[in-house]
């Protein structure tokens, strides 16, 4: 989980109560994408949130190689199976809201039947629990067939399968499923309306903070395949100062100068990847670059805007932790005149602010924007910002979760950069190295 921008003893935020998005819409519209993303928002912010994947309980039960008619919601025989499928996937999110202390759940299967979404909201009612419709319209051929191939035929139920033959399954499942397809009109219901991922909305009856915070940030959402680098600023003439403000060293320009060389061999390198893959081709992709407002920053950044013509955003957001009156002090040096400083440090590294500093959570909270740009950037990102910045940004998109204790202890060495690529299924983690490294 990342890492939380506000908390309450209970984890019930706002004294908003429960509530349950329930995804509607085709398979290959984006719902697990966007489910993904908006889960690893609301934990950011303090929202104990977690998303219920139908497919994971479908394979659960009858594995992945189950027979072309469980999709056909007309045959009558397979009826009894999507329902238990169902009703266990409900069940658990019953169980998360009202005993798990959880505060936000996605239901994020089809949902395609009007009558059966009514049986679902009424159930979810009766237990107190909100619910929000939220569902994904793609009239765009093009974004479906691109979201298969990227996306679809990566999972689970097509690992061992070729990729032609994949798409083609899984357009036969499409097919399948459109007969019964019913959008959402029934205006007594909360609901969202997306179509062609963030193209336009319809938003109706929105009630309360959380669903108010959900549509703000499905309005900045997109399912477009995107990459973010993240690299460390290169080492300044005056290293241990946050006030000076110095410009690069001899080294600091040398890093630099490898690090454009890195970054550019890593592009054409995932360029070639994808078309190979997936038969979509990149090679038109845009790079930006982001820095802080440091000149070491600006600095590194400027051998991609000298060399490739590349857009470079100087960002004060992007800015290194404020250090206050620990300035050019090592741990030892802290615990040594300031020990009391020092060790309620140790207690909540990520909470505590020394005098007339920053703490770790006041430069997340000042990175809010930021995240949000990066969620609706189409393009490719490289950010390139102190350490204690790129630990705040690493922690929010951290594949596996990452505690906010040991935040400040992420380590982003000059020898390296780091590669991430939110997808549906989660966001993939690169750490790659600089040739010849500048720092070990």
């Amino acid at each position: 989980m990342a890492a939380q921008l506000y908390k309450t003893h209970t984890g019930q935020l706002f004294h908003a109560g429960s509530i349950v998005i329930i995804n509607v819409g085709l398979p290959a519209r984006g719902k697990t994408h966007g489910s993904r993303s908006l889960i690893r928002y609301m934990n950011w912010l303090g929202v104990k949130s977690e998303s219920f994947h139908m497919g994971q309980y479908r394979r659960r039960l009858y594995g992945a190689d189950i027979s072309p008619d469980y999709f056909d919601l007309g045959n009558d025989t397979m009826a009894q199976a999507r329902i238990k499928a169902e009703d266990t996937c409900i069940h658990d999110i019953i169980e998360y809201l009202t005993a798990g202390g959880g505060q936000l759940a996605i239901y994020d299967a089809s949902n395609l039947r009007a009558a059966r979404r009514r049986e679902i909201y009424d159930r979810f009612e009766a237990h107190k629990i909100r619910p929000l419709f939220i569902e994904y319209i793609c009239e765009n051929d093009a974004i479906i067939e691109e979201n298969i191939r990227k996306v679809k035929i990566s999972s689970p139920d097509y690992v061992t399968m070729d990729a032609d033959a994949a798409v083609s399954d899984f357009k036969a499942r499409i097919a399948s499923m459109l007969p019964y397809y019913e959008s959402i009109d029934d205006n007594s219901q909360s609901y969202i309306k997306l179509y062609n991922v963030g193209e336009h909305f319809v938003v109706n009856n929105i009630r309360g903070y959380l669903q108010s915070r959900v549509v703000f940030y499905m309005m900045n959402l997109h399912i477009s395949d995107r990459t973010i680098y993240l690299a460390r600023s290169g080492e300044s003439s005056n290293e241990g100062s946050y006030k000076a403000d110095a410009p690069l060293s001899d080294a600091g320009h040398l890093y630099a100068h490898h690090l454009h060389d890195a970054i550019r061999c890593r592009i054409k390198e995932r360029h070639a990847q994808c078309l190979t893959k997936t038969g979509v081709d990149m090679s038109a992709r845009t790079l930006k670059v982001w820095t802080s407002t440091h000149v070491k920053s600006y600095q590194t950044a400027e051998y991609f805007a000298q060399n490739d013509d590349v857009s470079v955003r100087r960002r004060m957001l992007l800015k290194g932790l404020n250090p206050g009156i620990c300035e050019n002090l090592s741990l030892a040096e802290v615990k040594e005149k300031f020990p009391s400083e020092y060790h309620s440090y140790l207690r909540d590294p990520y909470h505590h602010r020394y005098s007339l500093a920053e703490s770790y959570h006041d430069v997340s909270v000042r990175l809010e924007p930021v995240i949000l740009e990066l969620e609706r950037e189409h393009d490719d990102i490289l950010i390139i910002a102190p350490e204690s910045a790129l630990r705040c940004i690493y922690a929010y998109f951290a594949p596996h979760g990452l505690p906010e204790s040991l935040i400040p202890t992420l380590a982003f060495p000059r020898s390296i950069f780091v590669e991430l690529t939110p997808t549906a299924y989660g966001c993939s983690e690169r750490r790659i190295g600089i040739a010849p490294p500048s720092e070990h």
